[in-house]
């Protein structure tokens, strides 16, 4: 059963996103409406202001007010706590000693996050549920998924423009066909809320390429947690389960392709580190994490970075 808020208690300290912390029982309560992992990135930051100002983590997490999306009509009216049904909480001493949290960067580069840390939060508080696991057990039965025989690609459409350039769906082909040359007993999963892009890949790899059928798709460009009841065809708090399923499956596996974006993001906080992903990052060009000339042109970049902070701070000296 989900537990039911009527109200949110009087918190003793705001935070941003609309969210606060109840000081007297150690809750943090997230308020922020976006999309579903929009809204997790929005938790990590809750998260860290908690510890920021309390030198304390939260006892425990409540979404009484949030997911708008990914609540069913029943869920709505009762202001049910949509936490236990996305999420199973990890042991409490998983975070002892942590005294700091990065603010993460959903639309930054995947091998700066600081994964020590931030795998420490996950497993506390983001671990899938029970509902969840038994779609992936259902998913990894029905379509024979090995996870390190996998190439997962994450292809991000409809609204995402909007936000930043995105690279077309066939440079995405060509990253997936590389990886394949190189392990040709490999299949491709591919994940996108965009129809187009899922038959793209289903055309340009046949039965090598598979999908989850059970997982929604936009035909018109809408993004899909904004389709009617009628066009989405699920329970809205089931979609979210789903979601939060097939997001930490796509982290196991051995590579993937991955967009620049929230559920981006948390593919790899899953996965807990970058290596085997290629990403296409907020400009639409690819950055190969696995290249030496990537770590070659961003140890520069942070050489520039550095000696530009220098250099003023050397000619204010008297």
């Amino acid at each position: 059963m989900l537990s039911r808020h009527a109200s949110t208690p009087l918190a003793n300290i705001p935070l941003s996103r609309k969210g606060s912390y109840n000081r007297r029982d150690g809750t943090l309560f997230c308020g922020y409406q976006s999309g579903f992992f929009s809204t997790c990135t929005v938790a990590l930051w809750n998260i860290a202001e908690v510890l920021e100002k309390t030198g304390d983590m939260p006892r425990r997490i409540d979404f009484s007010q949030a997911f708008r999306w990914f609540r069913n009509a029943q869920q709505t009216r009762d202001a049910s706590d949509m936490y236990p049904l996305f999420f199973s909480p990890g042991a409490i001493d998983a975070t002892k000693g942590l005294t700091r949290l990065p603010r993460v960067r959903y639309h930054g580069l995947y091998c700066w996050i600081d994964y020590r840390r931030l795998g420490l939060v996950m497993r506390r508080y983001f671990q899938p549920s029970e509902n969840a696991r038994a779609f992936q057990s259902k998913w990894i039965a029905r379509y024979d998924i090995e996870p390190a025989r996998t190439i997962a690609v994450v292809y991000r459409g409809t609204d995402k423009s909007t936000e930043l350039t995105l690279a077309s769906p066939l440079a995405y082909v060509d990253q997936a066909k590389k990886i394949l040359e190189r392990h040709p007993d490999f299949r491709i999963l591919i994940q996108t809320d965009e129809l187009a892009v899922r038959d793209l890949f289903v055309e340009a790899f046949g039965s090598r390429c598979f999908f989850i059928e059970d997982m929604p798709v936009s035909r018109h460009g809408v993004v899909v947690h904004e389709l009617d009841d009628a066009a989405l065809q699920l329970d809205r708090g089931e979609f979210g389960v789903m979601l939060v399923a097939v997001t930490e499956l796509l982290s196991r596996a051995a590579y993937v392709v991955n967009h620049t974006g929230n559920l981006a993001l948390w593919v790899c906080l899953w996965r807990g580190h970058s290596r085997g992903i290629v990403q296409f990052d907020s400009t639409g060009g690819l950055v190969d994490f696995g290249s030496v000339r990537f770590y070659l042109r961003q140890g520069r970049h942070l050489a520039e970075r550095a000696w530009r902070r220098l250099v003023p701070q050397r000619s204010s000296q008297p």
